[in-house]
């Protein structure tokens, strides 16, 4: 399931540059794979006999999560995609454990760990790394850009606290998954119309292709990734970022024939190494997911 949960996500950066170069408005395409996910995971809701919770504490947390987790992030990789090689794009996740021991330190949900603050320095140094000049990614500009994509770990950390605080108990998987997704469909409608990017996949052309493949990668791996907690812990499930960051940089290389520079391997070794300091405990905790 883990090695899945990678496989399907790492994809999702390539799509996201497919939809952004097939001319799917970054917001509109964010909504439309939200509610996309959310729908098609409500039906098989239905289909298992089981209702989608609306209680007062529910539909927080999947607006809060929803939005963190998977709208405004995705929107703003949209956005960035067609600047960057998607195979950084990928490496940027790997950054979301460490934010994630920052944000948790912040909220008192975690406590201080000389461990966790080498991770967070050791993730900082493969990005000072990635943007240092000469390190494929376009000059000034591409640094930039990298600079504003990291907005996006520090959401889904966020997202990873609030899952967290907020998570409501006794629901399933799937129907956790179809309300964050329709939580994040929610709060990007009045976004995207307030934006002007309504759009409506209406031909099957690139946009839209992408659009029903994100749906797919979204209803899969937030399934995946809700039931490898349940079964394992969010401790277990820190692997993910190593899996990710290389399925990521592998898809960027087959469908975009993207090189990876030797300084983007050593940045990724960086933040390998940040990921596993980050995540690392004796003991497992009841605490955020780390990845």
């Amino acid at each position: 399931m883990l090695v899945g949960a990678a496989v399907i996500w790492g994809a999702v950066f390539s799509v996201n540059k497919i939809a952004a170069n097939g001319g799917a408005p970054p917001l509109a395409y964010a909504f439309w794979q939200s509610f996309g996910a959310g729908l098609l995971l409500w039906i098989v809701l239905t289909l298992r006999g089981e209702r989608l919770a609306v209680s007062h504490r529910h539909l927080i947390s999947y607006f809060v999560i929803g939005a963190l987790g998977s709208g405004l992030p995705i929107s703003l990789l949209t956005y960035i995609a067609p600047k960057l090689p998607a195979g950084i794009l990928t490496l940027v996740s790997a950054l979301s454990p460490p934010f994630t021991f920052a944000i948790s330190m912040l909220a008192r949900i975690d406590r201080f760990r000389w461990l966790g603050l080498a991770g967070l320095l050791f993730g900082f140094a493969g990005v000072v790394l990635i943007v240092a000049p000469g390190a494929s990614l376009g000059g000034p500009e591409g640094s930039k850009w990298f600079l504003l994509a990291l907005l996006a770990p520090v959401m889904f950390a966020g997202s990873n606290v609030a899952a967290a605080i907020l998570r409501p108990a006794g629901s399933s998987s799937v129907a956790i998954g179809a309300g964050v997704m329709l939580g994040s469909a929610a709060v990007l409608l009045p976004i995207m119309l307030l934006a002007g990017q309504t759009w409506f996949p209406r031909e099957l052309d690139k946009g839209t292709l992408a659009t029903l493949i994100a749906v797919a990668i979204n209803a899969a791996f937030l399934v995946l990734f809700l039931e490898i907690i349940r079964r394992a812990g969010p401790v277990f499930f820190a692997q993910f970022n190593y899996l990710a960051v290389l399925a990521g940089v592998a898809w960027g290389a087959v469908i975009f024939g993207e090189r990876v520079s030797i300084h983007v391997i050593a940045a990724m070794a960086l933040m390998f190494v940040g990921v596993f300091l980050s995540g690392y405990r004796r003991l497992p905790a009841a605490s955020a997911r780390s990845g």
